[in-house]
């Protein structure tokens, strides 16, 4: 086991470049005269920098397309428990950073393991054991709590390497805390955040239309990353917070861009989903942000969405088609119809890119087109792709 100090970020599989770009942008706006180094990619999601602290609070403060924030403490190329955990004790005990304080409680969550020669329980149990021991030798009396721990550490391997880490949010990234009701098959935030950057969408020149919104996620995380929003809030605050090596810090609520004016359309044929929309975005705060309207994207001409963005949308003003559409049994093999119809719907909007992500192999061909871009990448353990088309 050897000590390392690193900032990992951990996102969608296939969006290294992505969040890199936005987290060099945040970090920027938010700290004057911070230098981002060039991260190492490990894998096709993974970002790792040298850790920093600023670096690391602009991260899970503002970072919308990661999943994990990870401060990366120590890593093992041990393949037995033993000696796993007599390094891990070692280092534990001679480490002094401001992870870890007295009375301090850990729950270990262990991810991507399975190359270890032991099971993932063994793994779980070695690992708490050996911070249990090596606090201990420091003077410091830690315990476990499964469900609300102080400090979440991640145990994973990649490369043959197990490394230990701290969960700098506590949990997972994506789960924001503004959706009250998410509908069938909901999109995860970040892959939303993931797509409308894919999409390479400014708000302050791109009309905004999602036809087929849904639960409203994609308009929402575009209203939010406008203005750069603080993932969290007073009642909802980050576990880093918690940690001796953040002593002093405070809750970044305060969003970057606070001239962002974004121009979004989000409309559903369905009424239910309509509903969750305006619930979910008013959570979020963003309702006003949002022109939220109960159509058929059939029916929703450039002159109906005109008037009902009214002053919000400048004459002649382009933009972009950002999607999520129907698939498999939320259309009961229907596809083919709907696919037809957004094809030809898109054409009445020349000059605007066209983006969807898309699970069914025959979107492409029946919608019609080339797309400039086709991207693989994950909707859970669904393979989709993103294709991005020029009007």
């Amino acid at each position: 086991m050897a000590s390392i100090d690193n900032l990992r970020l951990i996102g969608i599989s296939g969006t290294n470049k992505v969040m890199t770009g936005e987290l060099s942008r945040l970090a920027r706006r938010a700290v004057n005269g911070i230098r981002v180094p060039t991260p190492k990619k490990q894998g096709l999601g993974a970002l790792v920098y040298p850790f920093d602290t600023q670096l690391a609070e602009v991260a899970v403060s503002y970072h919308r397309t990661c999943s994990r924030v990870l401060w990366d403490l120590f890593e093992s190329s041990a393949r037995r428990l033993e000696p796993l955990y007599e390094e891990l004790v070692e280092d534990v005990a001679s480490d002094e950073r401001g992870w870890l304080w007295d009375g301090a409680s850990i729950s270990i969550r262990p991810r991507n393991v399975q190359s270890f020669a032991a099971g993932e329980r063994q793994i779980v149990g070695t690992v708490k054991n050996a911070l249990i021991d090596g606090a201990k030798r420091r003077g410091m009396t830690i315990d476990v709590d499964a469900t609300e721990a102080d400090i979440e550490i991640a145990v994973r391997i990649h490369d043959g390497v197990l490394s230990v880490s701290v969960d700098l949010a506590g949990g997972p990234m994506h789960q924001r805390g503004y959706r009250e009701e998410a509908g069938d098959a909901p999109l995860r935030e970040n892959l939303a955040a993931v797509l409308l950057m894919l999409s390479r969408y400014d708000s302050r020149s791109d009309v905004l239309i999602d036809p087929m919104a849904g639960s409203g996620t994609i308009a929402i995380e575009a209203a939010l990353m406008a203005r750069a929003e603080s993932l969290w809030h007073e009642a909802r605050q980050p576990a880093y917070l918690r940690l001796p090596a953040f002593e002093g810090t405070t809750l970044r609520c305060d969003p970057l861009f606070t001239d962002a004016k974004p121009v979004i359309l989000a409309s559903d044929i369905d009424a239910r989903a309509v509903e969750f929309m305006r619930a979910n975005a008013e959570s979020a705060g963003v309702l006003d942000d949002i022109c939220i309207v109960h159509a058929d994207l059939r029916d929703l001409s450039p002159r109906v969405i005109a008037k009902n963005l009214g002053e919000r949308m400048t004459a002649d003003q382009k933009g972009l088609i950002l999607s999520n559409p129907p698939y498999g049994e939320r259309l009961q093999g229907g596809e083919v119809e709907l696919y037809e119809d957004m094809g030809q719907w898109c054409e009445s909007f020349p000059g605007y890119r066209a983006a969807f992500l898309m699970a069914n192999a025959e979107f492409e061909e029946t919608f019609g087109g080339s797309p400039r871009i086709r991207k693989p990448i994950s909707n859970g353990s669904l393979r989709a792709y993103f294709c991005l088309y020029d009007l």
